[in-house]
């Protein structure tokens, strides 16, 4: 019997600063069997694990990542003294303990050219996933890194099929459409399928859930799920096992 895989959504984001070294660090210790990390890149070029476009949220500040350094990133203190943290930061930090799932959070081929670099510099590519919602950014990922496993963000459930060309292994549904059924015709084409809790249609904040949300998922049995709080589904799903095999071992779920 197979459980689902337990993705720690920006780190254990539900209690501490998302995309820190803290919350990957608190991920791992929980029992999480893969910890995202988002990426953009710096207006000097680097690849940091930031999730919006700007620290409006984080901080208060407007200003974009994309028109800052990384000096003026590194500058930059969250609450708690935390800081922002690079995605070699991230990968070196988790991926000797467990995958990574790096988000690319724009379409561009620079950001997955960057992160495709970064990976193969710390010798991680079996250590990492990579979701894109970009095609022709799978297909440039898998060309120059066959060994690379590759995540779909579809845009549209129907491009499933076009995604997977390009090299995708497991595809991502949003909570909602799993549980009213958008999604139905992607989960009966038994593809590997990483539900993302919370967003749009719930009650919630993207990755954040409840027991009882948890359970109507798990009924649709995926193969993964995606929230902020990686204890909330490793309680759901007590006596079912865990897992920290790599990448190449996880695209359908932990097994007993």
């Amino acid at each position: 019997m197979k459980r689902p895989l337990v993705i720690a959504h920006r780190g254990f984001s539900a209690r501490y600063i998302e995309n820190t070294l803290t919350a990957y660090r608190a991920a791992v210790a929980a029992g999480a069997d893969i910890v995202e990390s988002d990426a953009r890149l710096s207006k000097d070029g680097q690849v940091w694990s930031c999730h919006d476009a700007t620290l409006q949220r984080l901080i208060g500040d407007p200003r974009a990542i994309a028109d800052l350094t990384s000096s003026d990133l590194s500058a930059v203190e969250l609450p708690g003294g935390e800081r922002l943290t690079t995605l070699r930061q991230a990968v070196r930090q988790i991926a000797h303990e467990r995958p990574v799932l790096i988000d690319i959070k724009t379409d561009d081929l620079d950001l997955i050219d960057a992160v495709v670099r970064e990976v193969r510099s710390l010798n991680a590519v079996k250590h990492v996933w990579i979701g894109a919602r970009s095609v022709a950014q799978l297909q440039r990922a898998k060309a120059t890194e066959p060994d690379l496993s590759l995540l779909a963000f579809l845009p549209d459930y129907a491009m499933a099929k076009e995604f997977a060309e390009a090299g995708a292994r497991a595809f991502r549904v949003w909570e909602c459409d799993l549980v009213d059924g958008a999604a139905a015709p992607l989960v009966e084409s038994h593809r590997t399928i990483w539900v993302t809790t919370g967003g749009r249609g719930t009650p919630f904040l993207v990755g954040d859930s409840s027991p009882d949300s948890i359970r109507r998922i798990l009924y649709r049995r995926p193969s993964g799920i995606l929230l902020n709080d990686p204890m909330l589904l490793i309680q759901n799903c007590s006596g079912l096992g865990t897992t920290s095999a790599a990448p190449m071992d996880l695209a359908g779920g932990a097994s007993t």
